[in-house]
């Protein structure tokens, strides 16, 4: 192994001095080639003239003229500038003034159309806004009928439901008045008063005395049934003539119409008038009465002339 290595220095280093001499040879070789040889130009000195005639002047003259010139290249073309844009209008000198207050003319010109559309546009919505209220206005007079009319059906349902009641009421307290006078005894029919004389004064005064409580007795029962009636749902100045039926006590239980030419409104407030509170009895036992007729009217002063 180690003498590979010395054969294989011992070639290189050969190598290198055979291309080194083989250098050496090519340079000395070049110089001794191409060396030239130094002539001597020692010597007397030369004089020359050039002599030309006219015709020879005319002649090169003539030869210049004729021989052809040469070309010069073209010169650079210069870039092409941009070029601007055209119009039918001339150009503004001066440039125009910024404004306050745009002008709208010149645009409505140009669009003629849009004066018009803006003016439908407007109507358009005045028109939305006017069916917006009446179709509010419809609503709020729709709820006021409908509100009226309920307060109206409950009014008649309040009416209807006291007078069935006041009807049964009746109704039991006949029933109760047949009993009793079934049970009760017939009263004796009271003895006629015994004609005095004219020349006695006791039996007129007697008569007149029972006369005069008799109507305080009607008075009573009249002004009790006016201050109960409602007459804001009767007619003035029309009479009606009625027949109720009382106990003992003054209460009321029946009530019959005999000449009335009300309305069903109105004759229910008579019967309410005159079953609302008993009927006047205390300080009238002598001249009560079970059946009882009456004429309802008012204003009293105006139906009593």
């Amino acid at each position: 192994m180690l003498q590979s290595r010395l054969d294989t220095a011992q070639a290189t280093i050969l190598a290198v001095l055979l291309h080194a001499a083989l250098l050496l040879a090519v340079w000395l070789s070049a110089r001794w080639v191409w060396r030239e040889p130094v002539e001597s130009t020692a010597g007397p000195a030369i004089a020359a003239t050039l002599e030309f005639s006219a015709a020879d002047l005319r002649r090169a003259e003539q030869a210049i003229k004729a021989s052809p010139k040469p070309s010069r290249p073209p010169p650079p073309q210069p870039l092409p500038s941009p070029r601007p844009q055209t119009s039918d209008q001339p150009l503004q000198a001066k440039p125009q003034a910024p404004q306050t207050q745009p002008d709208t003319v010149d645009q409505q010109r140009l669009d003629p159309l849009a004066d018009q559309q803006a003016q439908q546009k407007l109507a358009d919505e005045a028109r939305q806004r006017q069916e917006q209220v009446d179709l509010t206005e419809d609503i709020e007079r729709q709820r006021e009928v409908e509100n009226r009319q309920r307060l109206r059906q409950q009014q008649l349902d309040a009416i209807r439901q006291q007078l069935q009641e006041a009807r049964q009421q009746a109704s039991i307290e006949a029933q109760r008045l047949a009993q009793l006078a079934d049970l009760a005894q017939p009263l004796p029919k009271p003895a006629k008063p015994p004609v005095a004389p004219p020349t006695t004064p006791a039996g007129n005064n007697g008569q007149n005395r029972n006369k005069g409580l008799e109507d305080a007795y009607i008075a009573a029962l009249r002004q009790t049934a006016q201050q109960n009636w409602n007459t804001s749902l009767a007619p003035e100045r029309v009479p009606c003539q009625v027949r109720f039926t009382q106990y003992a006590g003054g209460e009321v239980v029946n009530v019959e119409f005999l000449s009335c030419p009300y309305d069903a409104q109105a004759r229910e407030s008579v019967e309410r008038a005159l079953m609302k509170t008993p009927m006047p009895y205390a300080g009238f036992e002598t001249v009560f009465q079970r059946n009882v007729i009456l004429t309802m009217c008012y204003p009293r002063e105006e139906c009593e002339r």
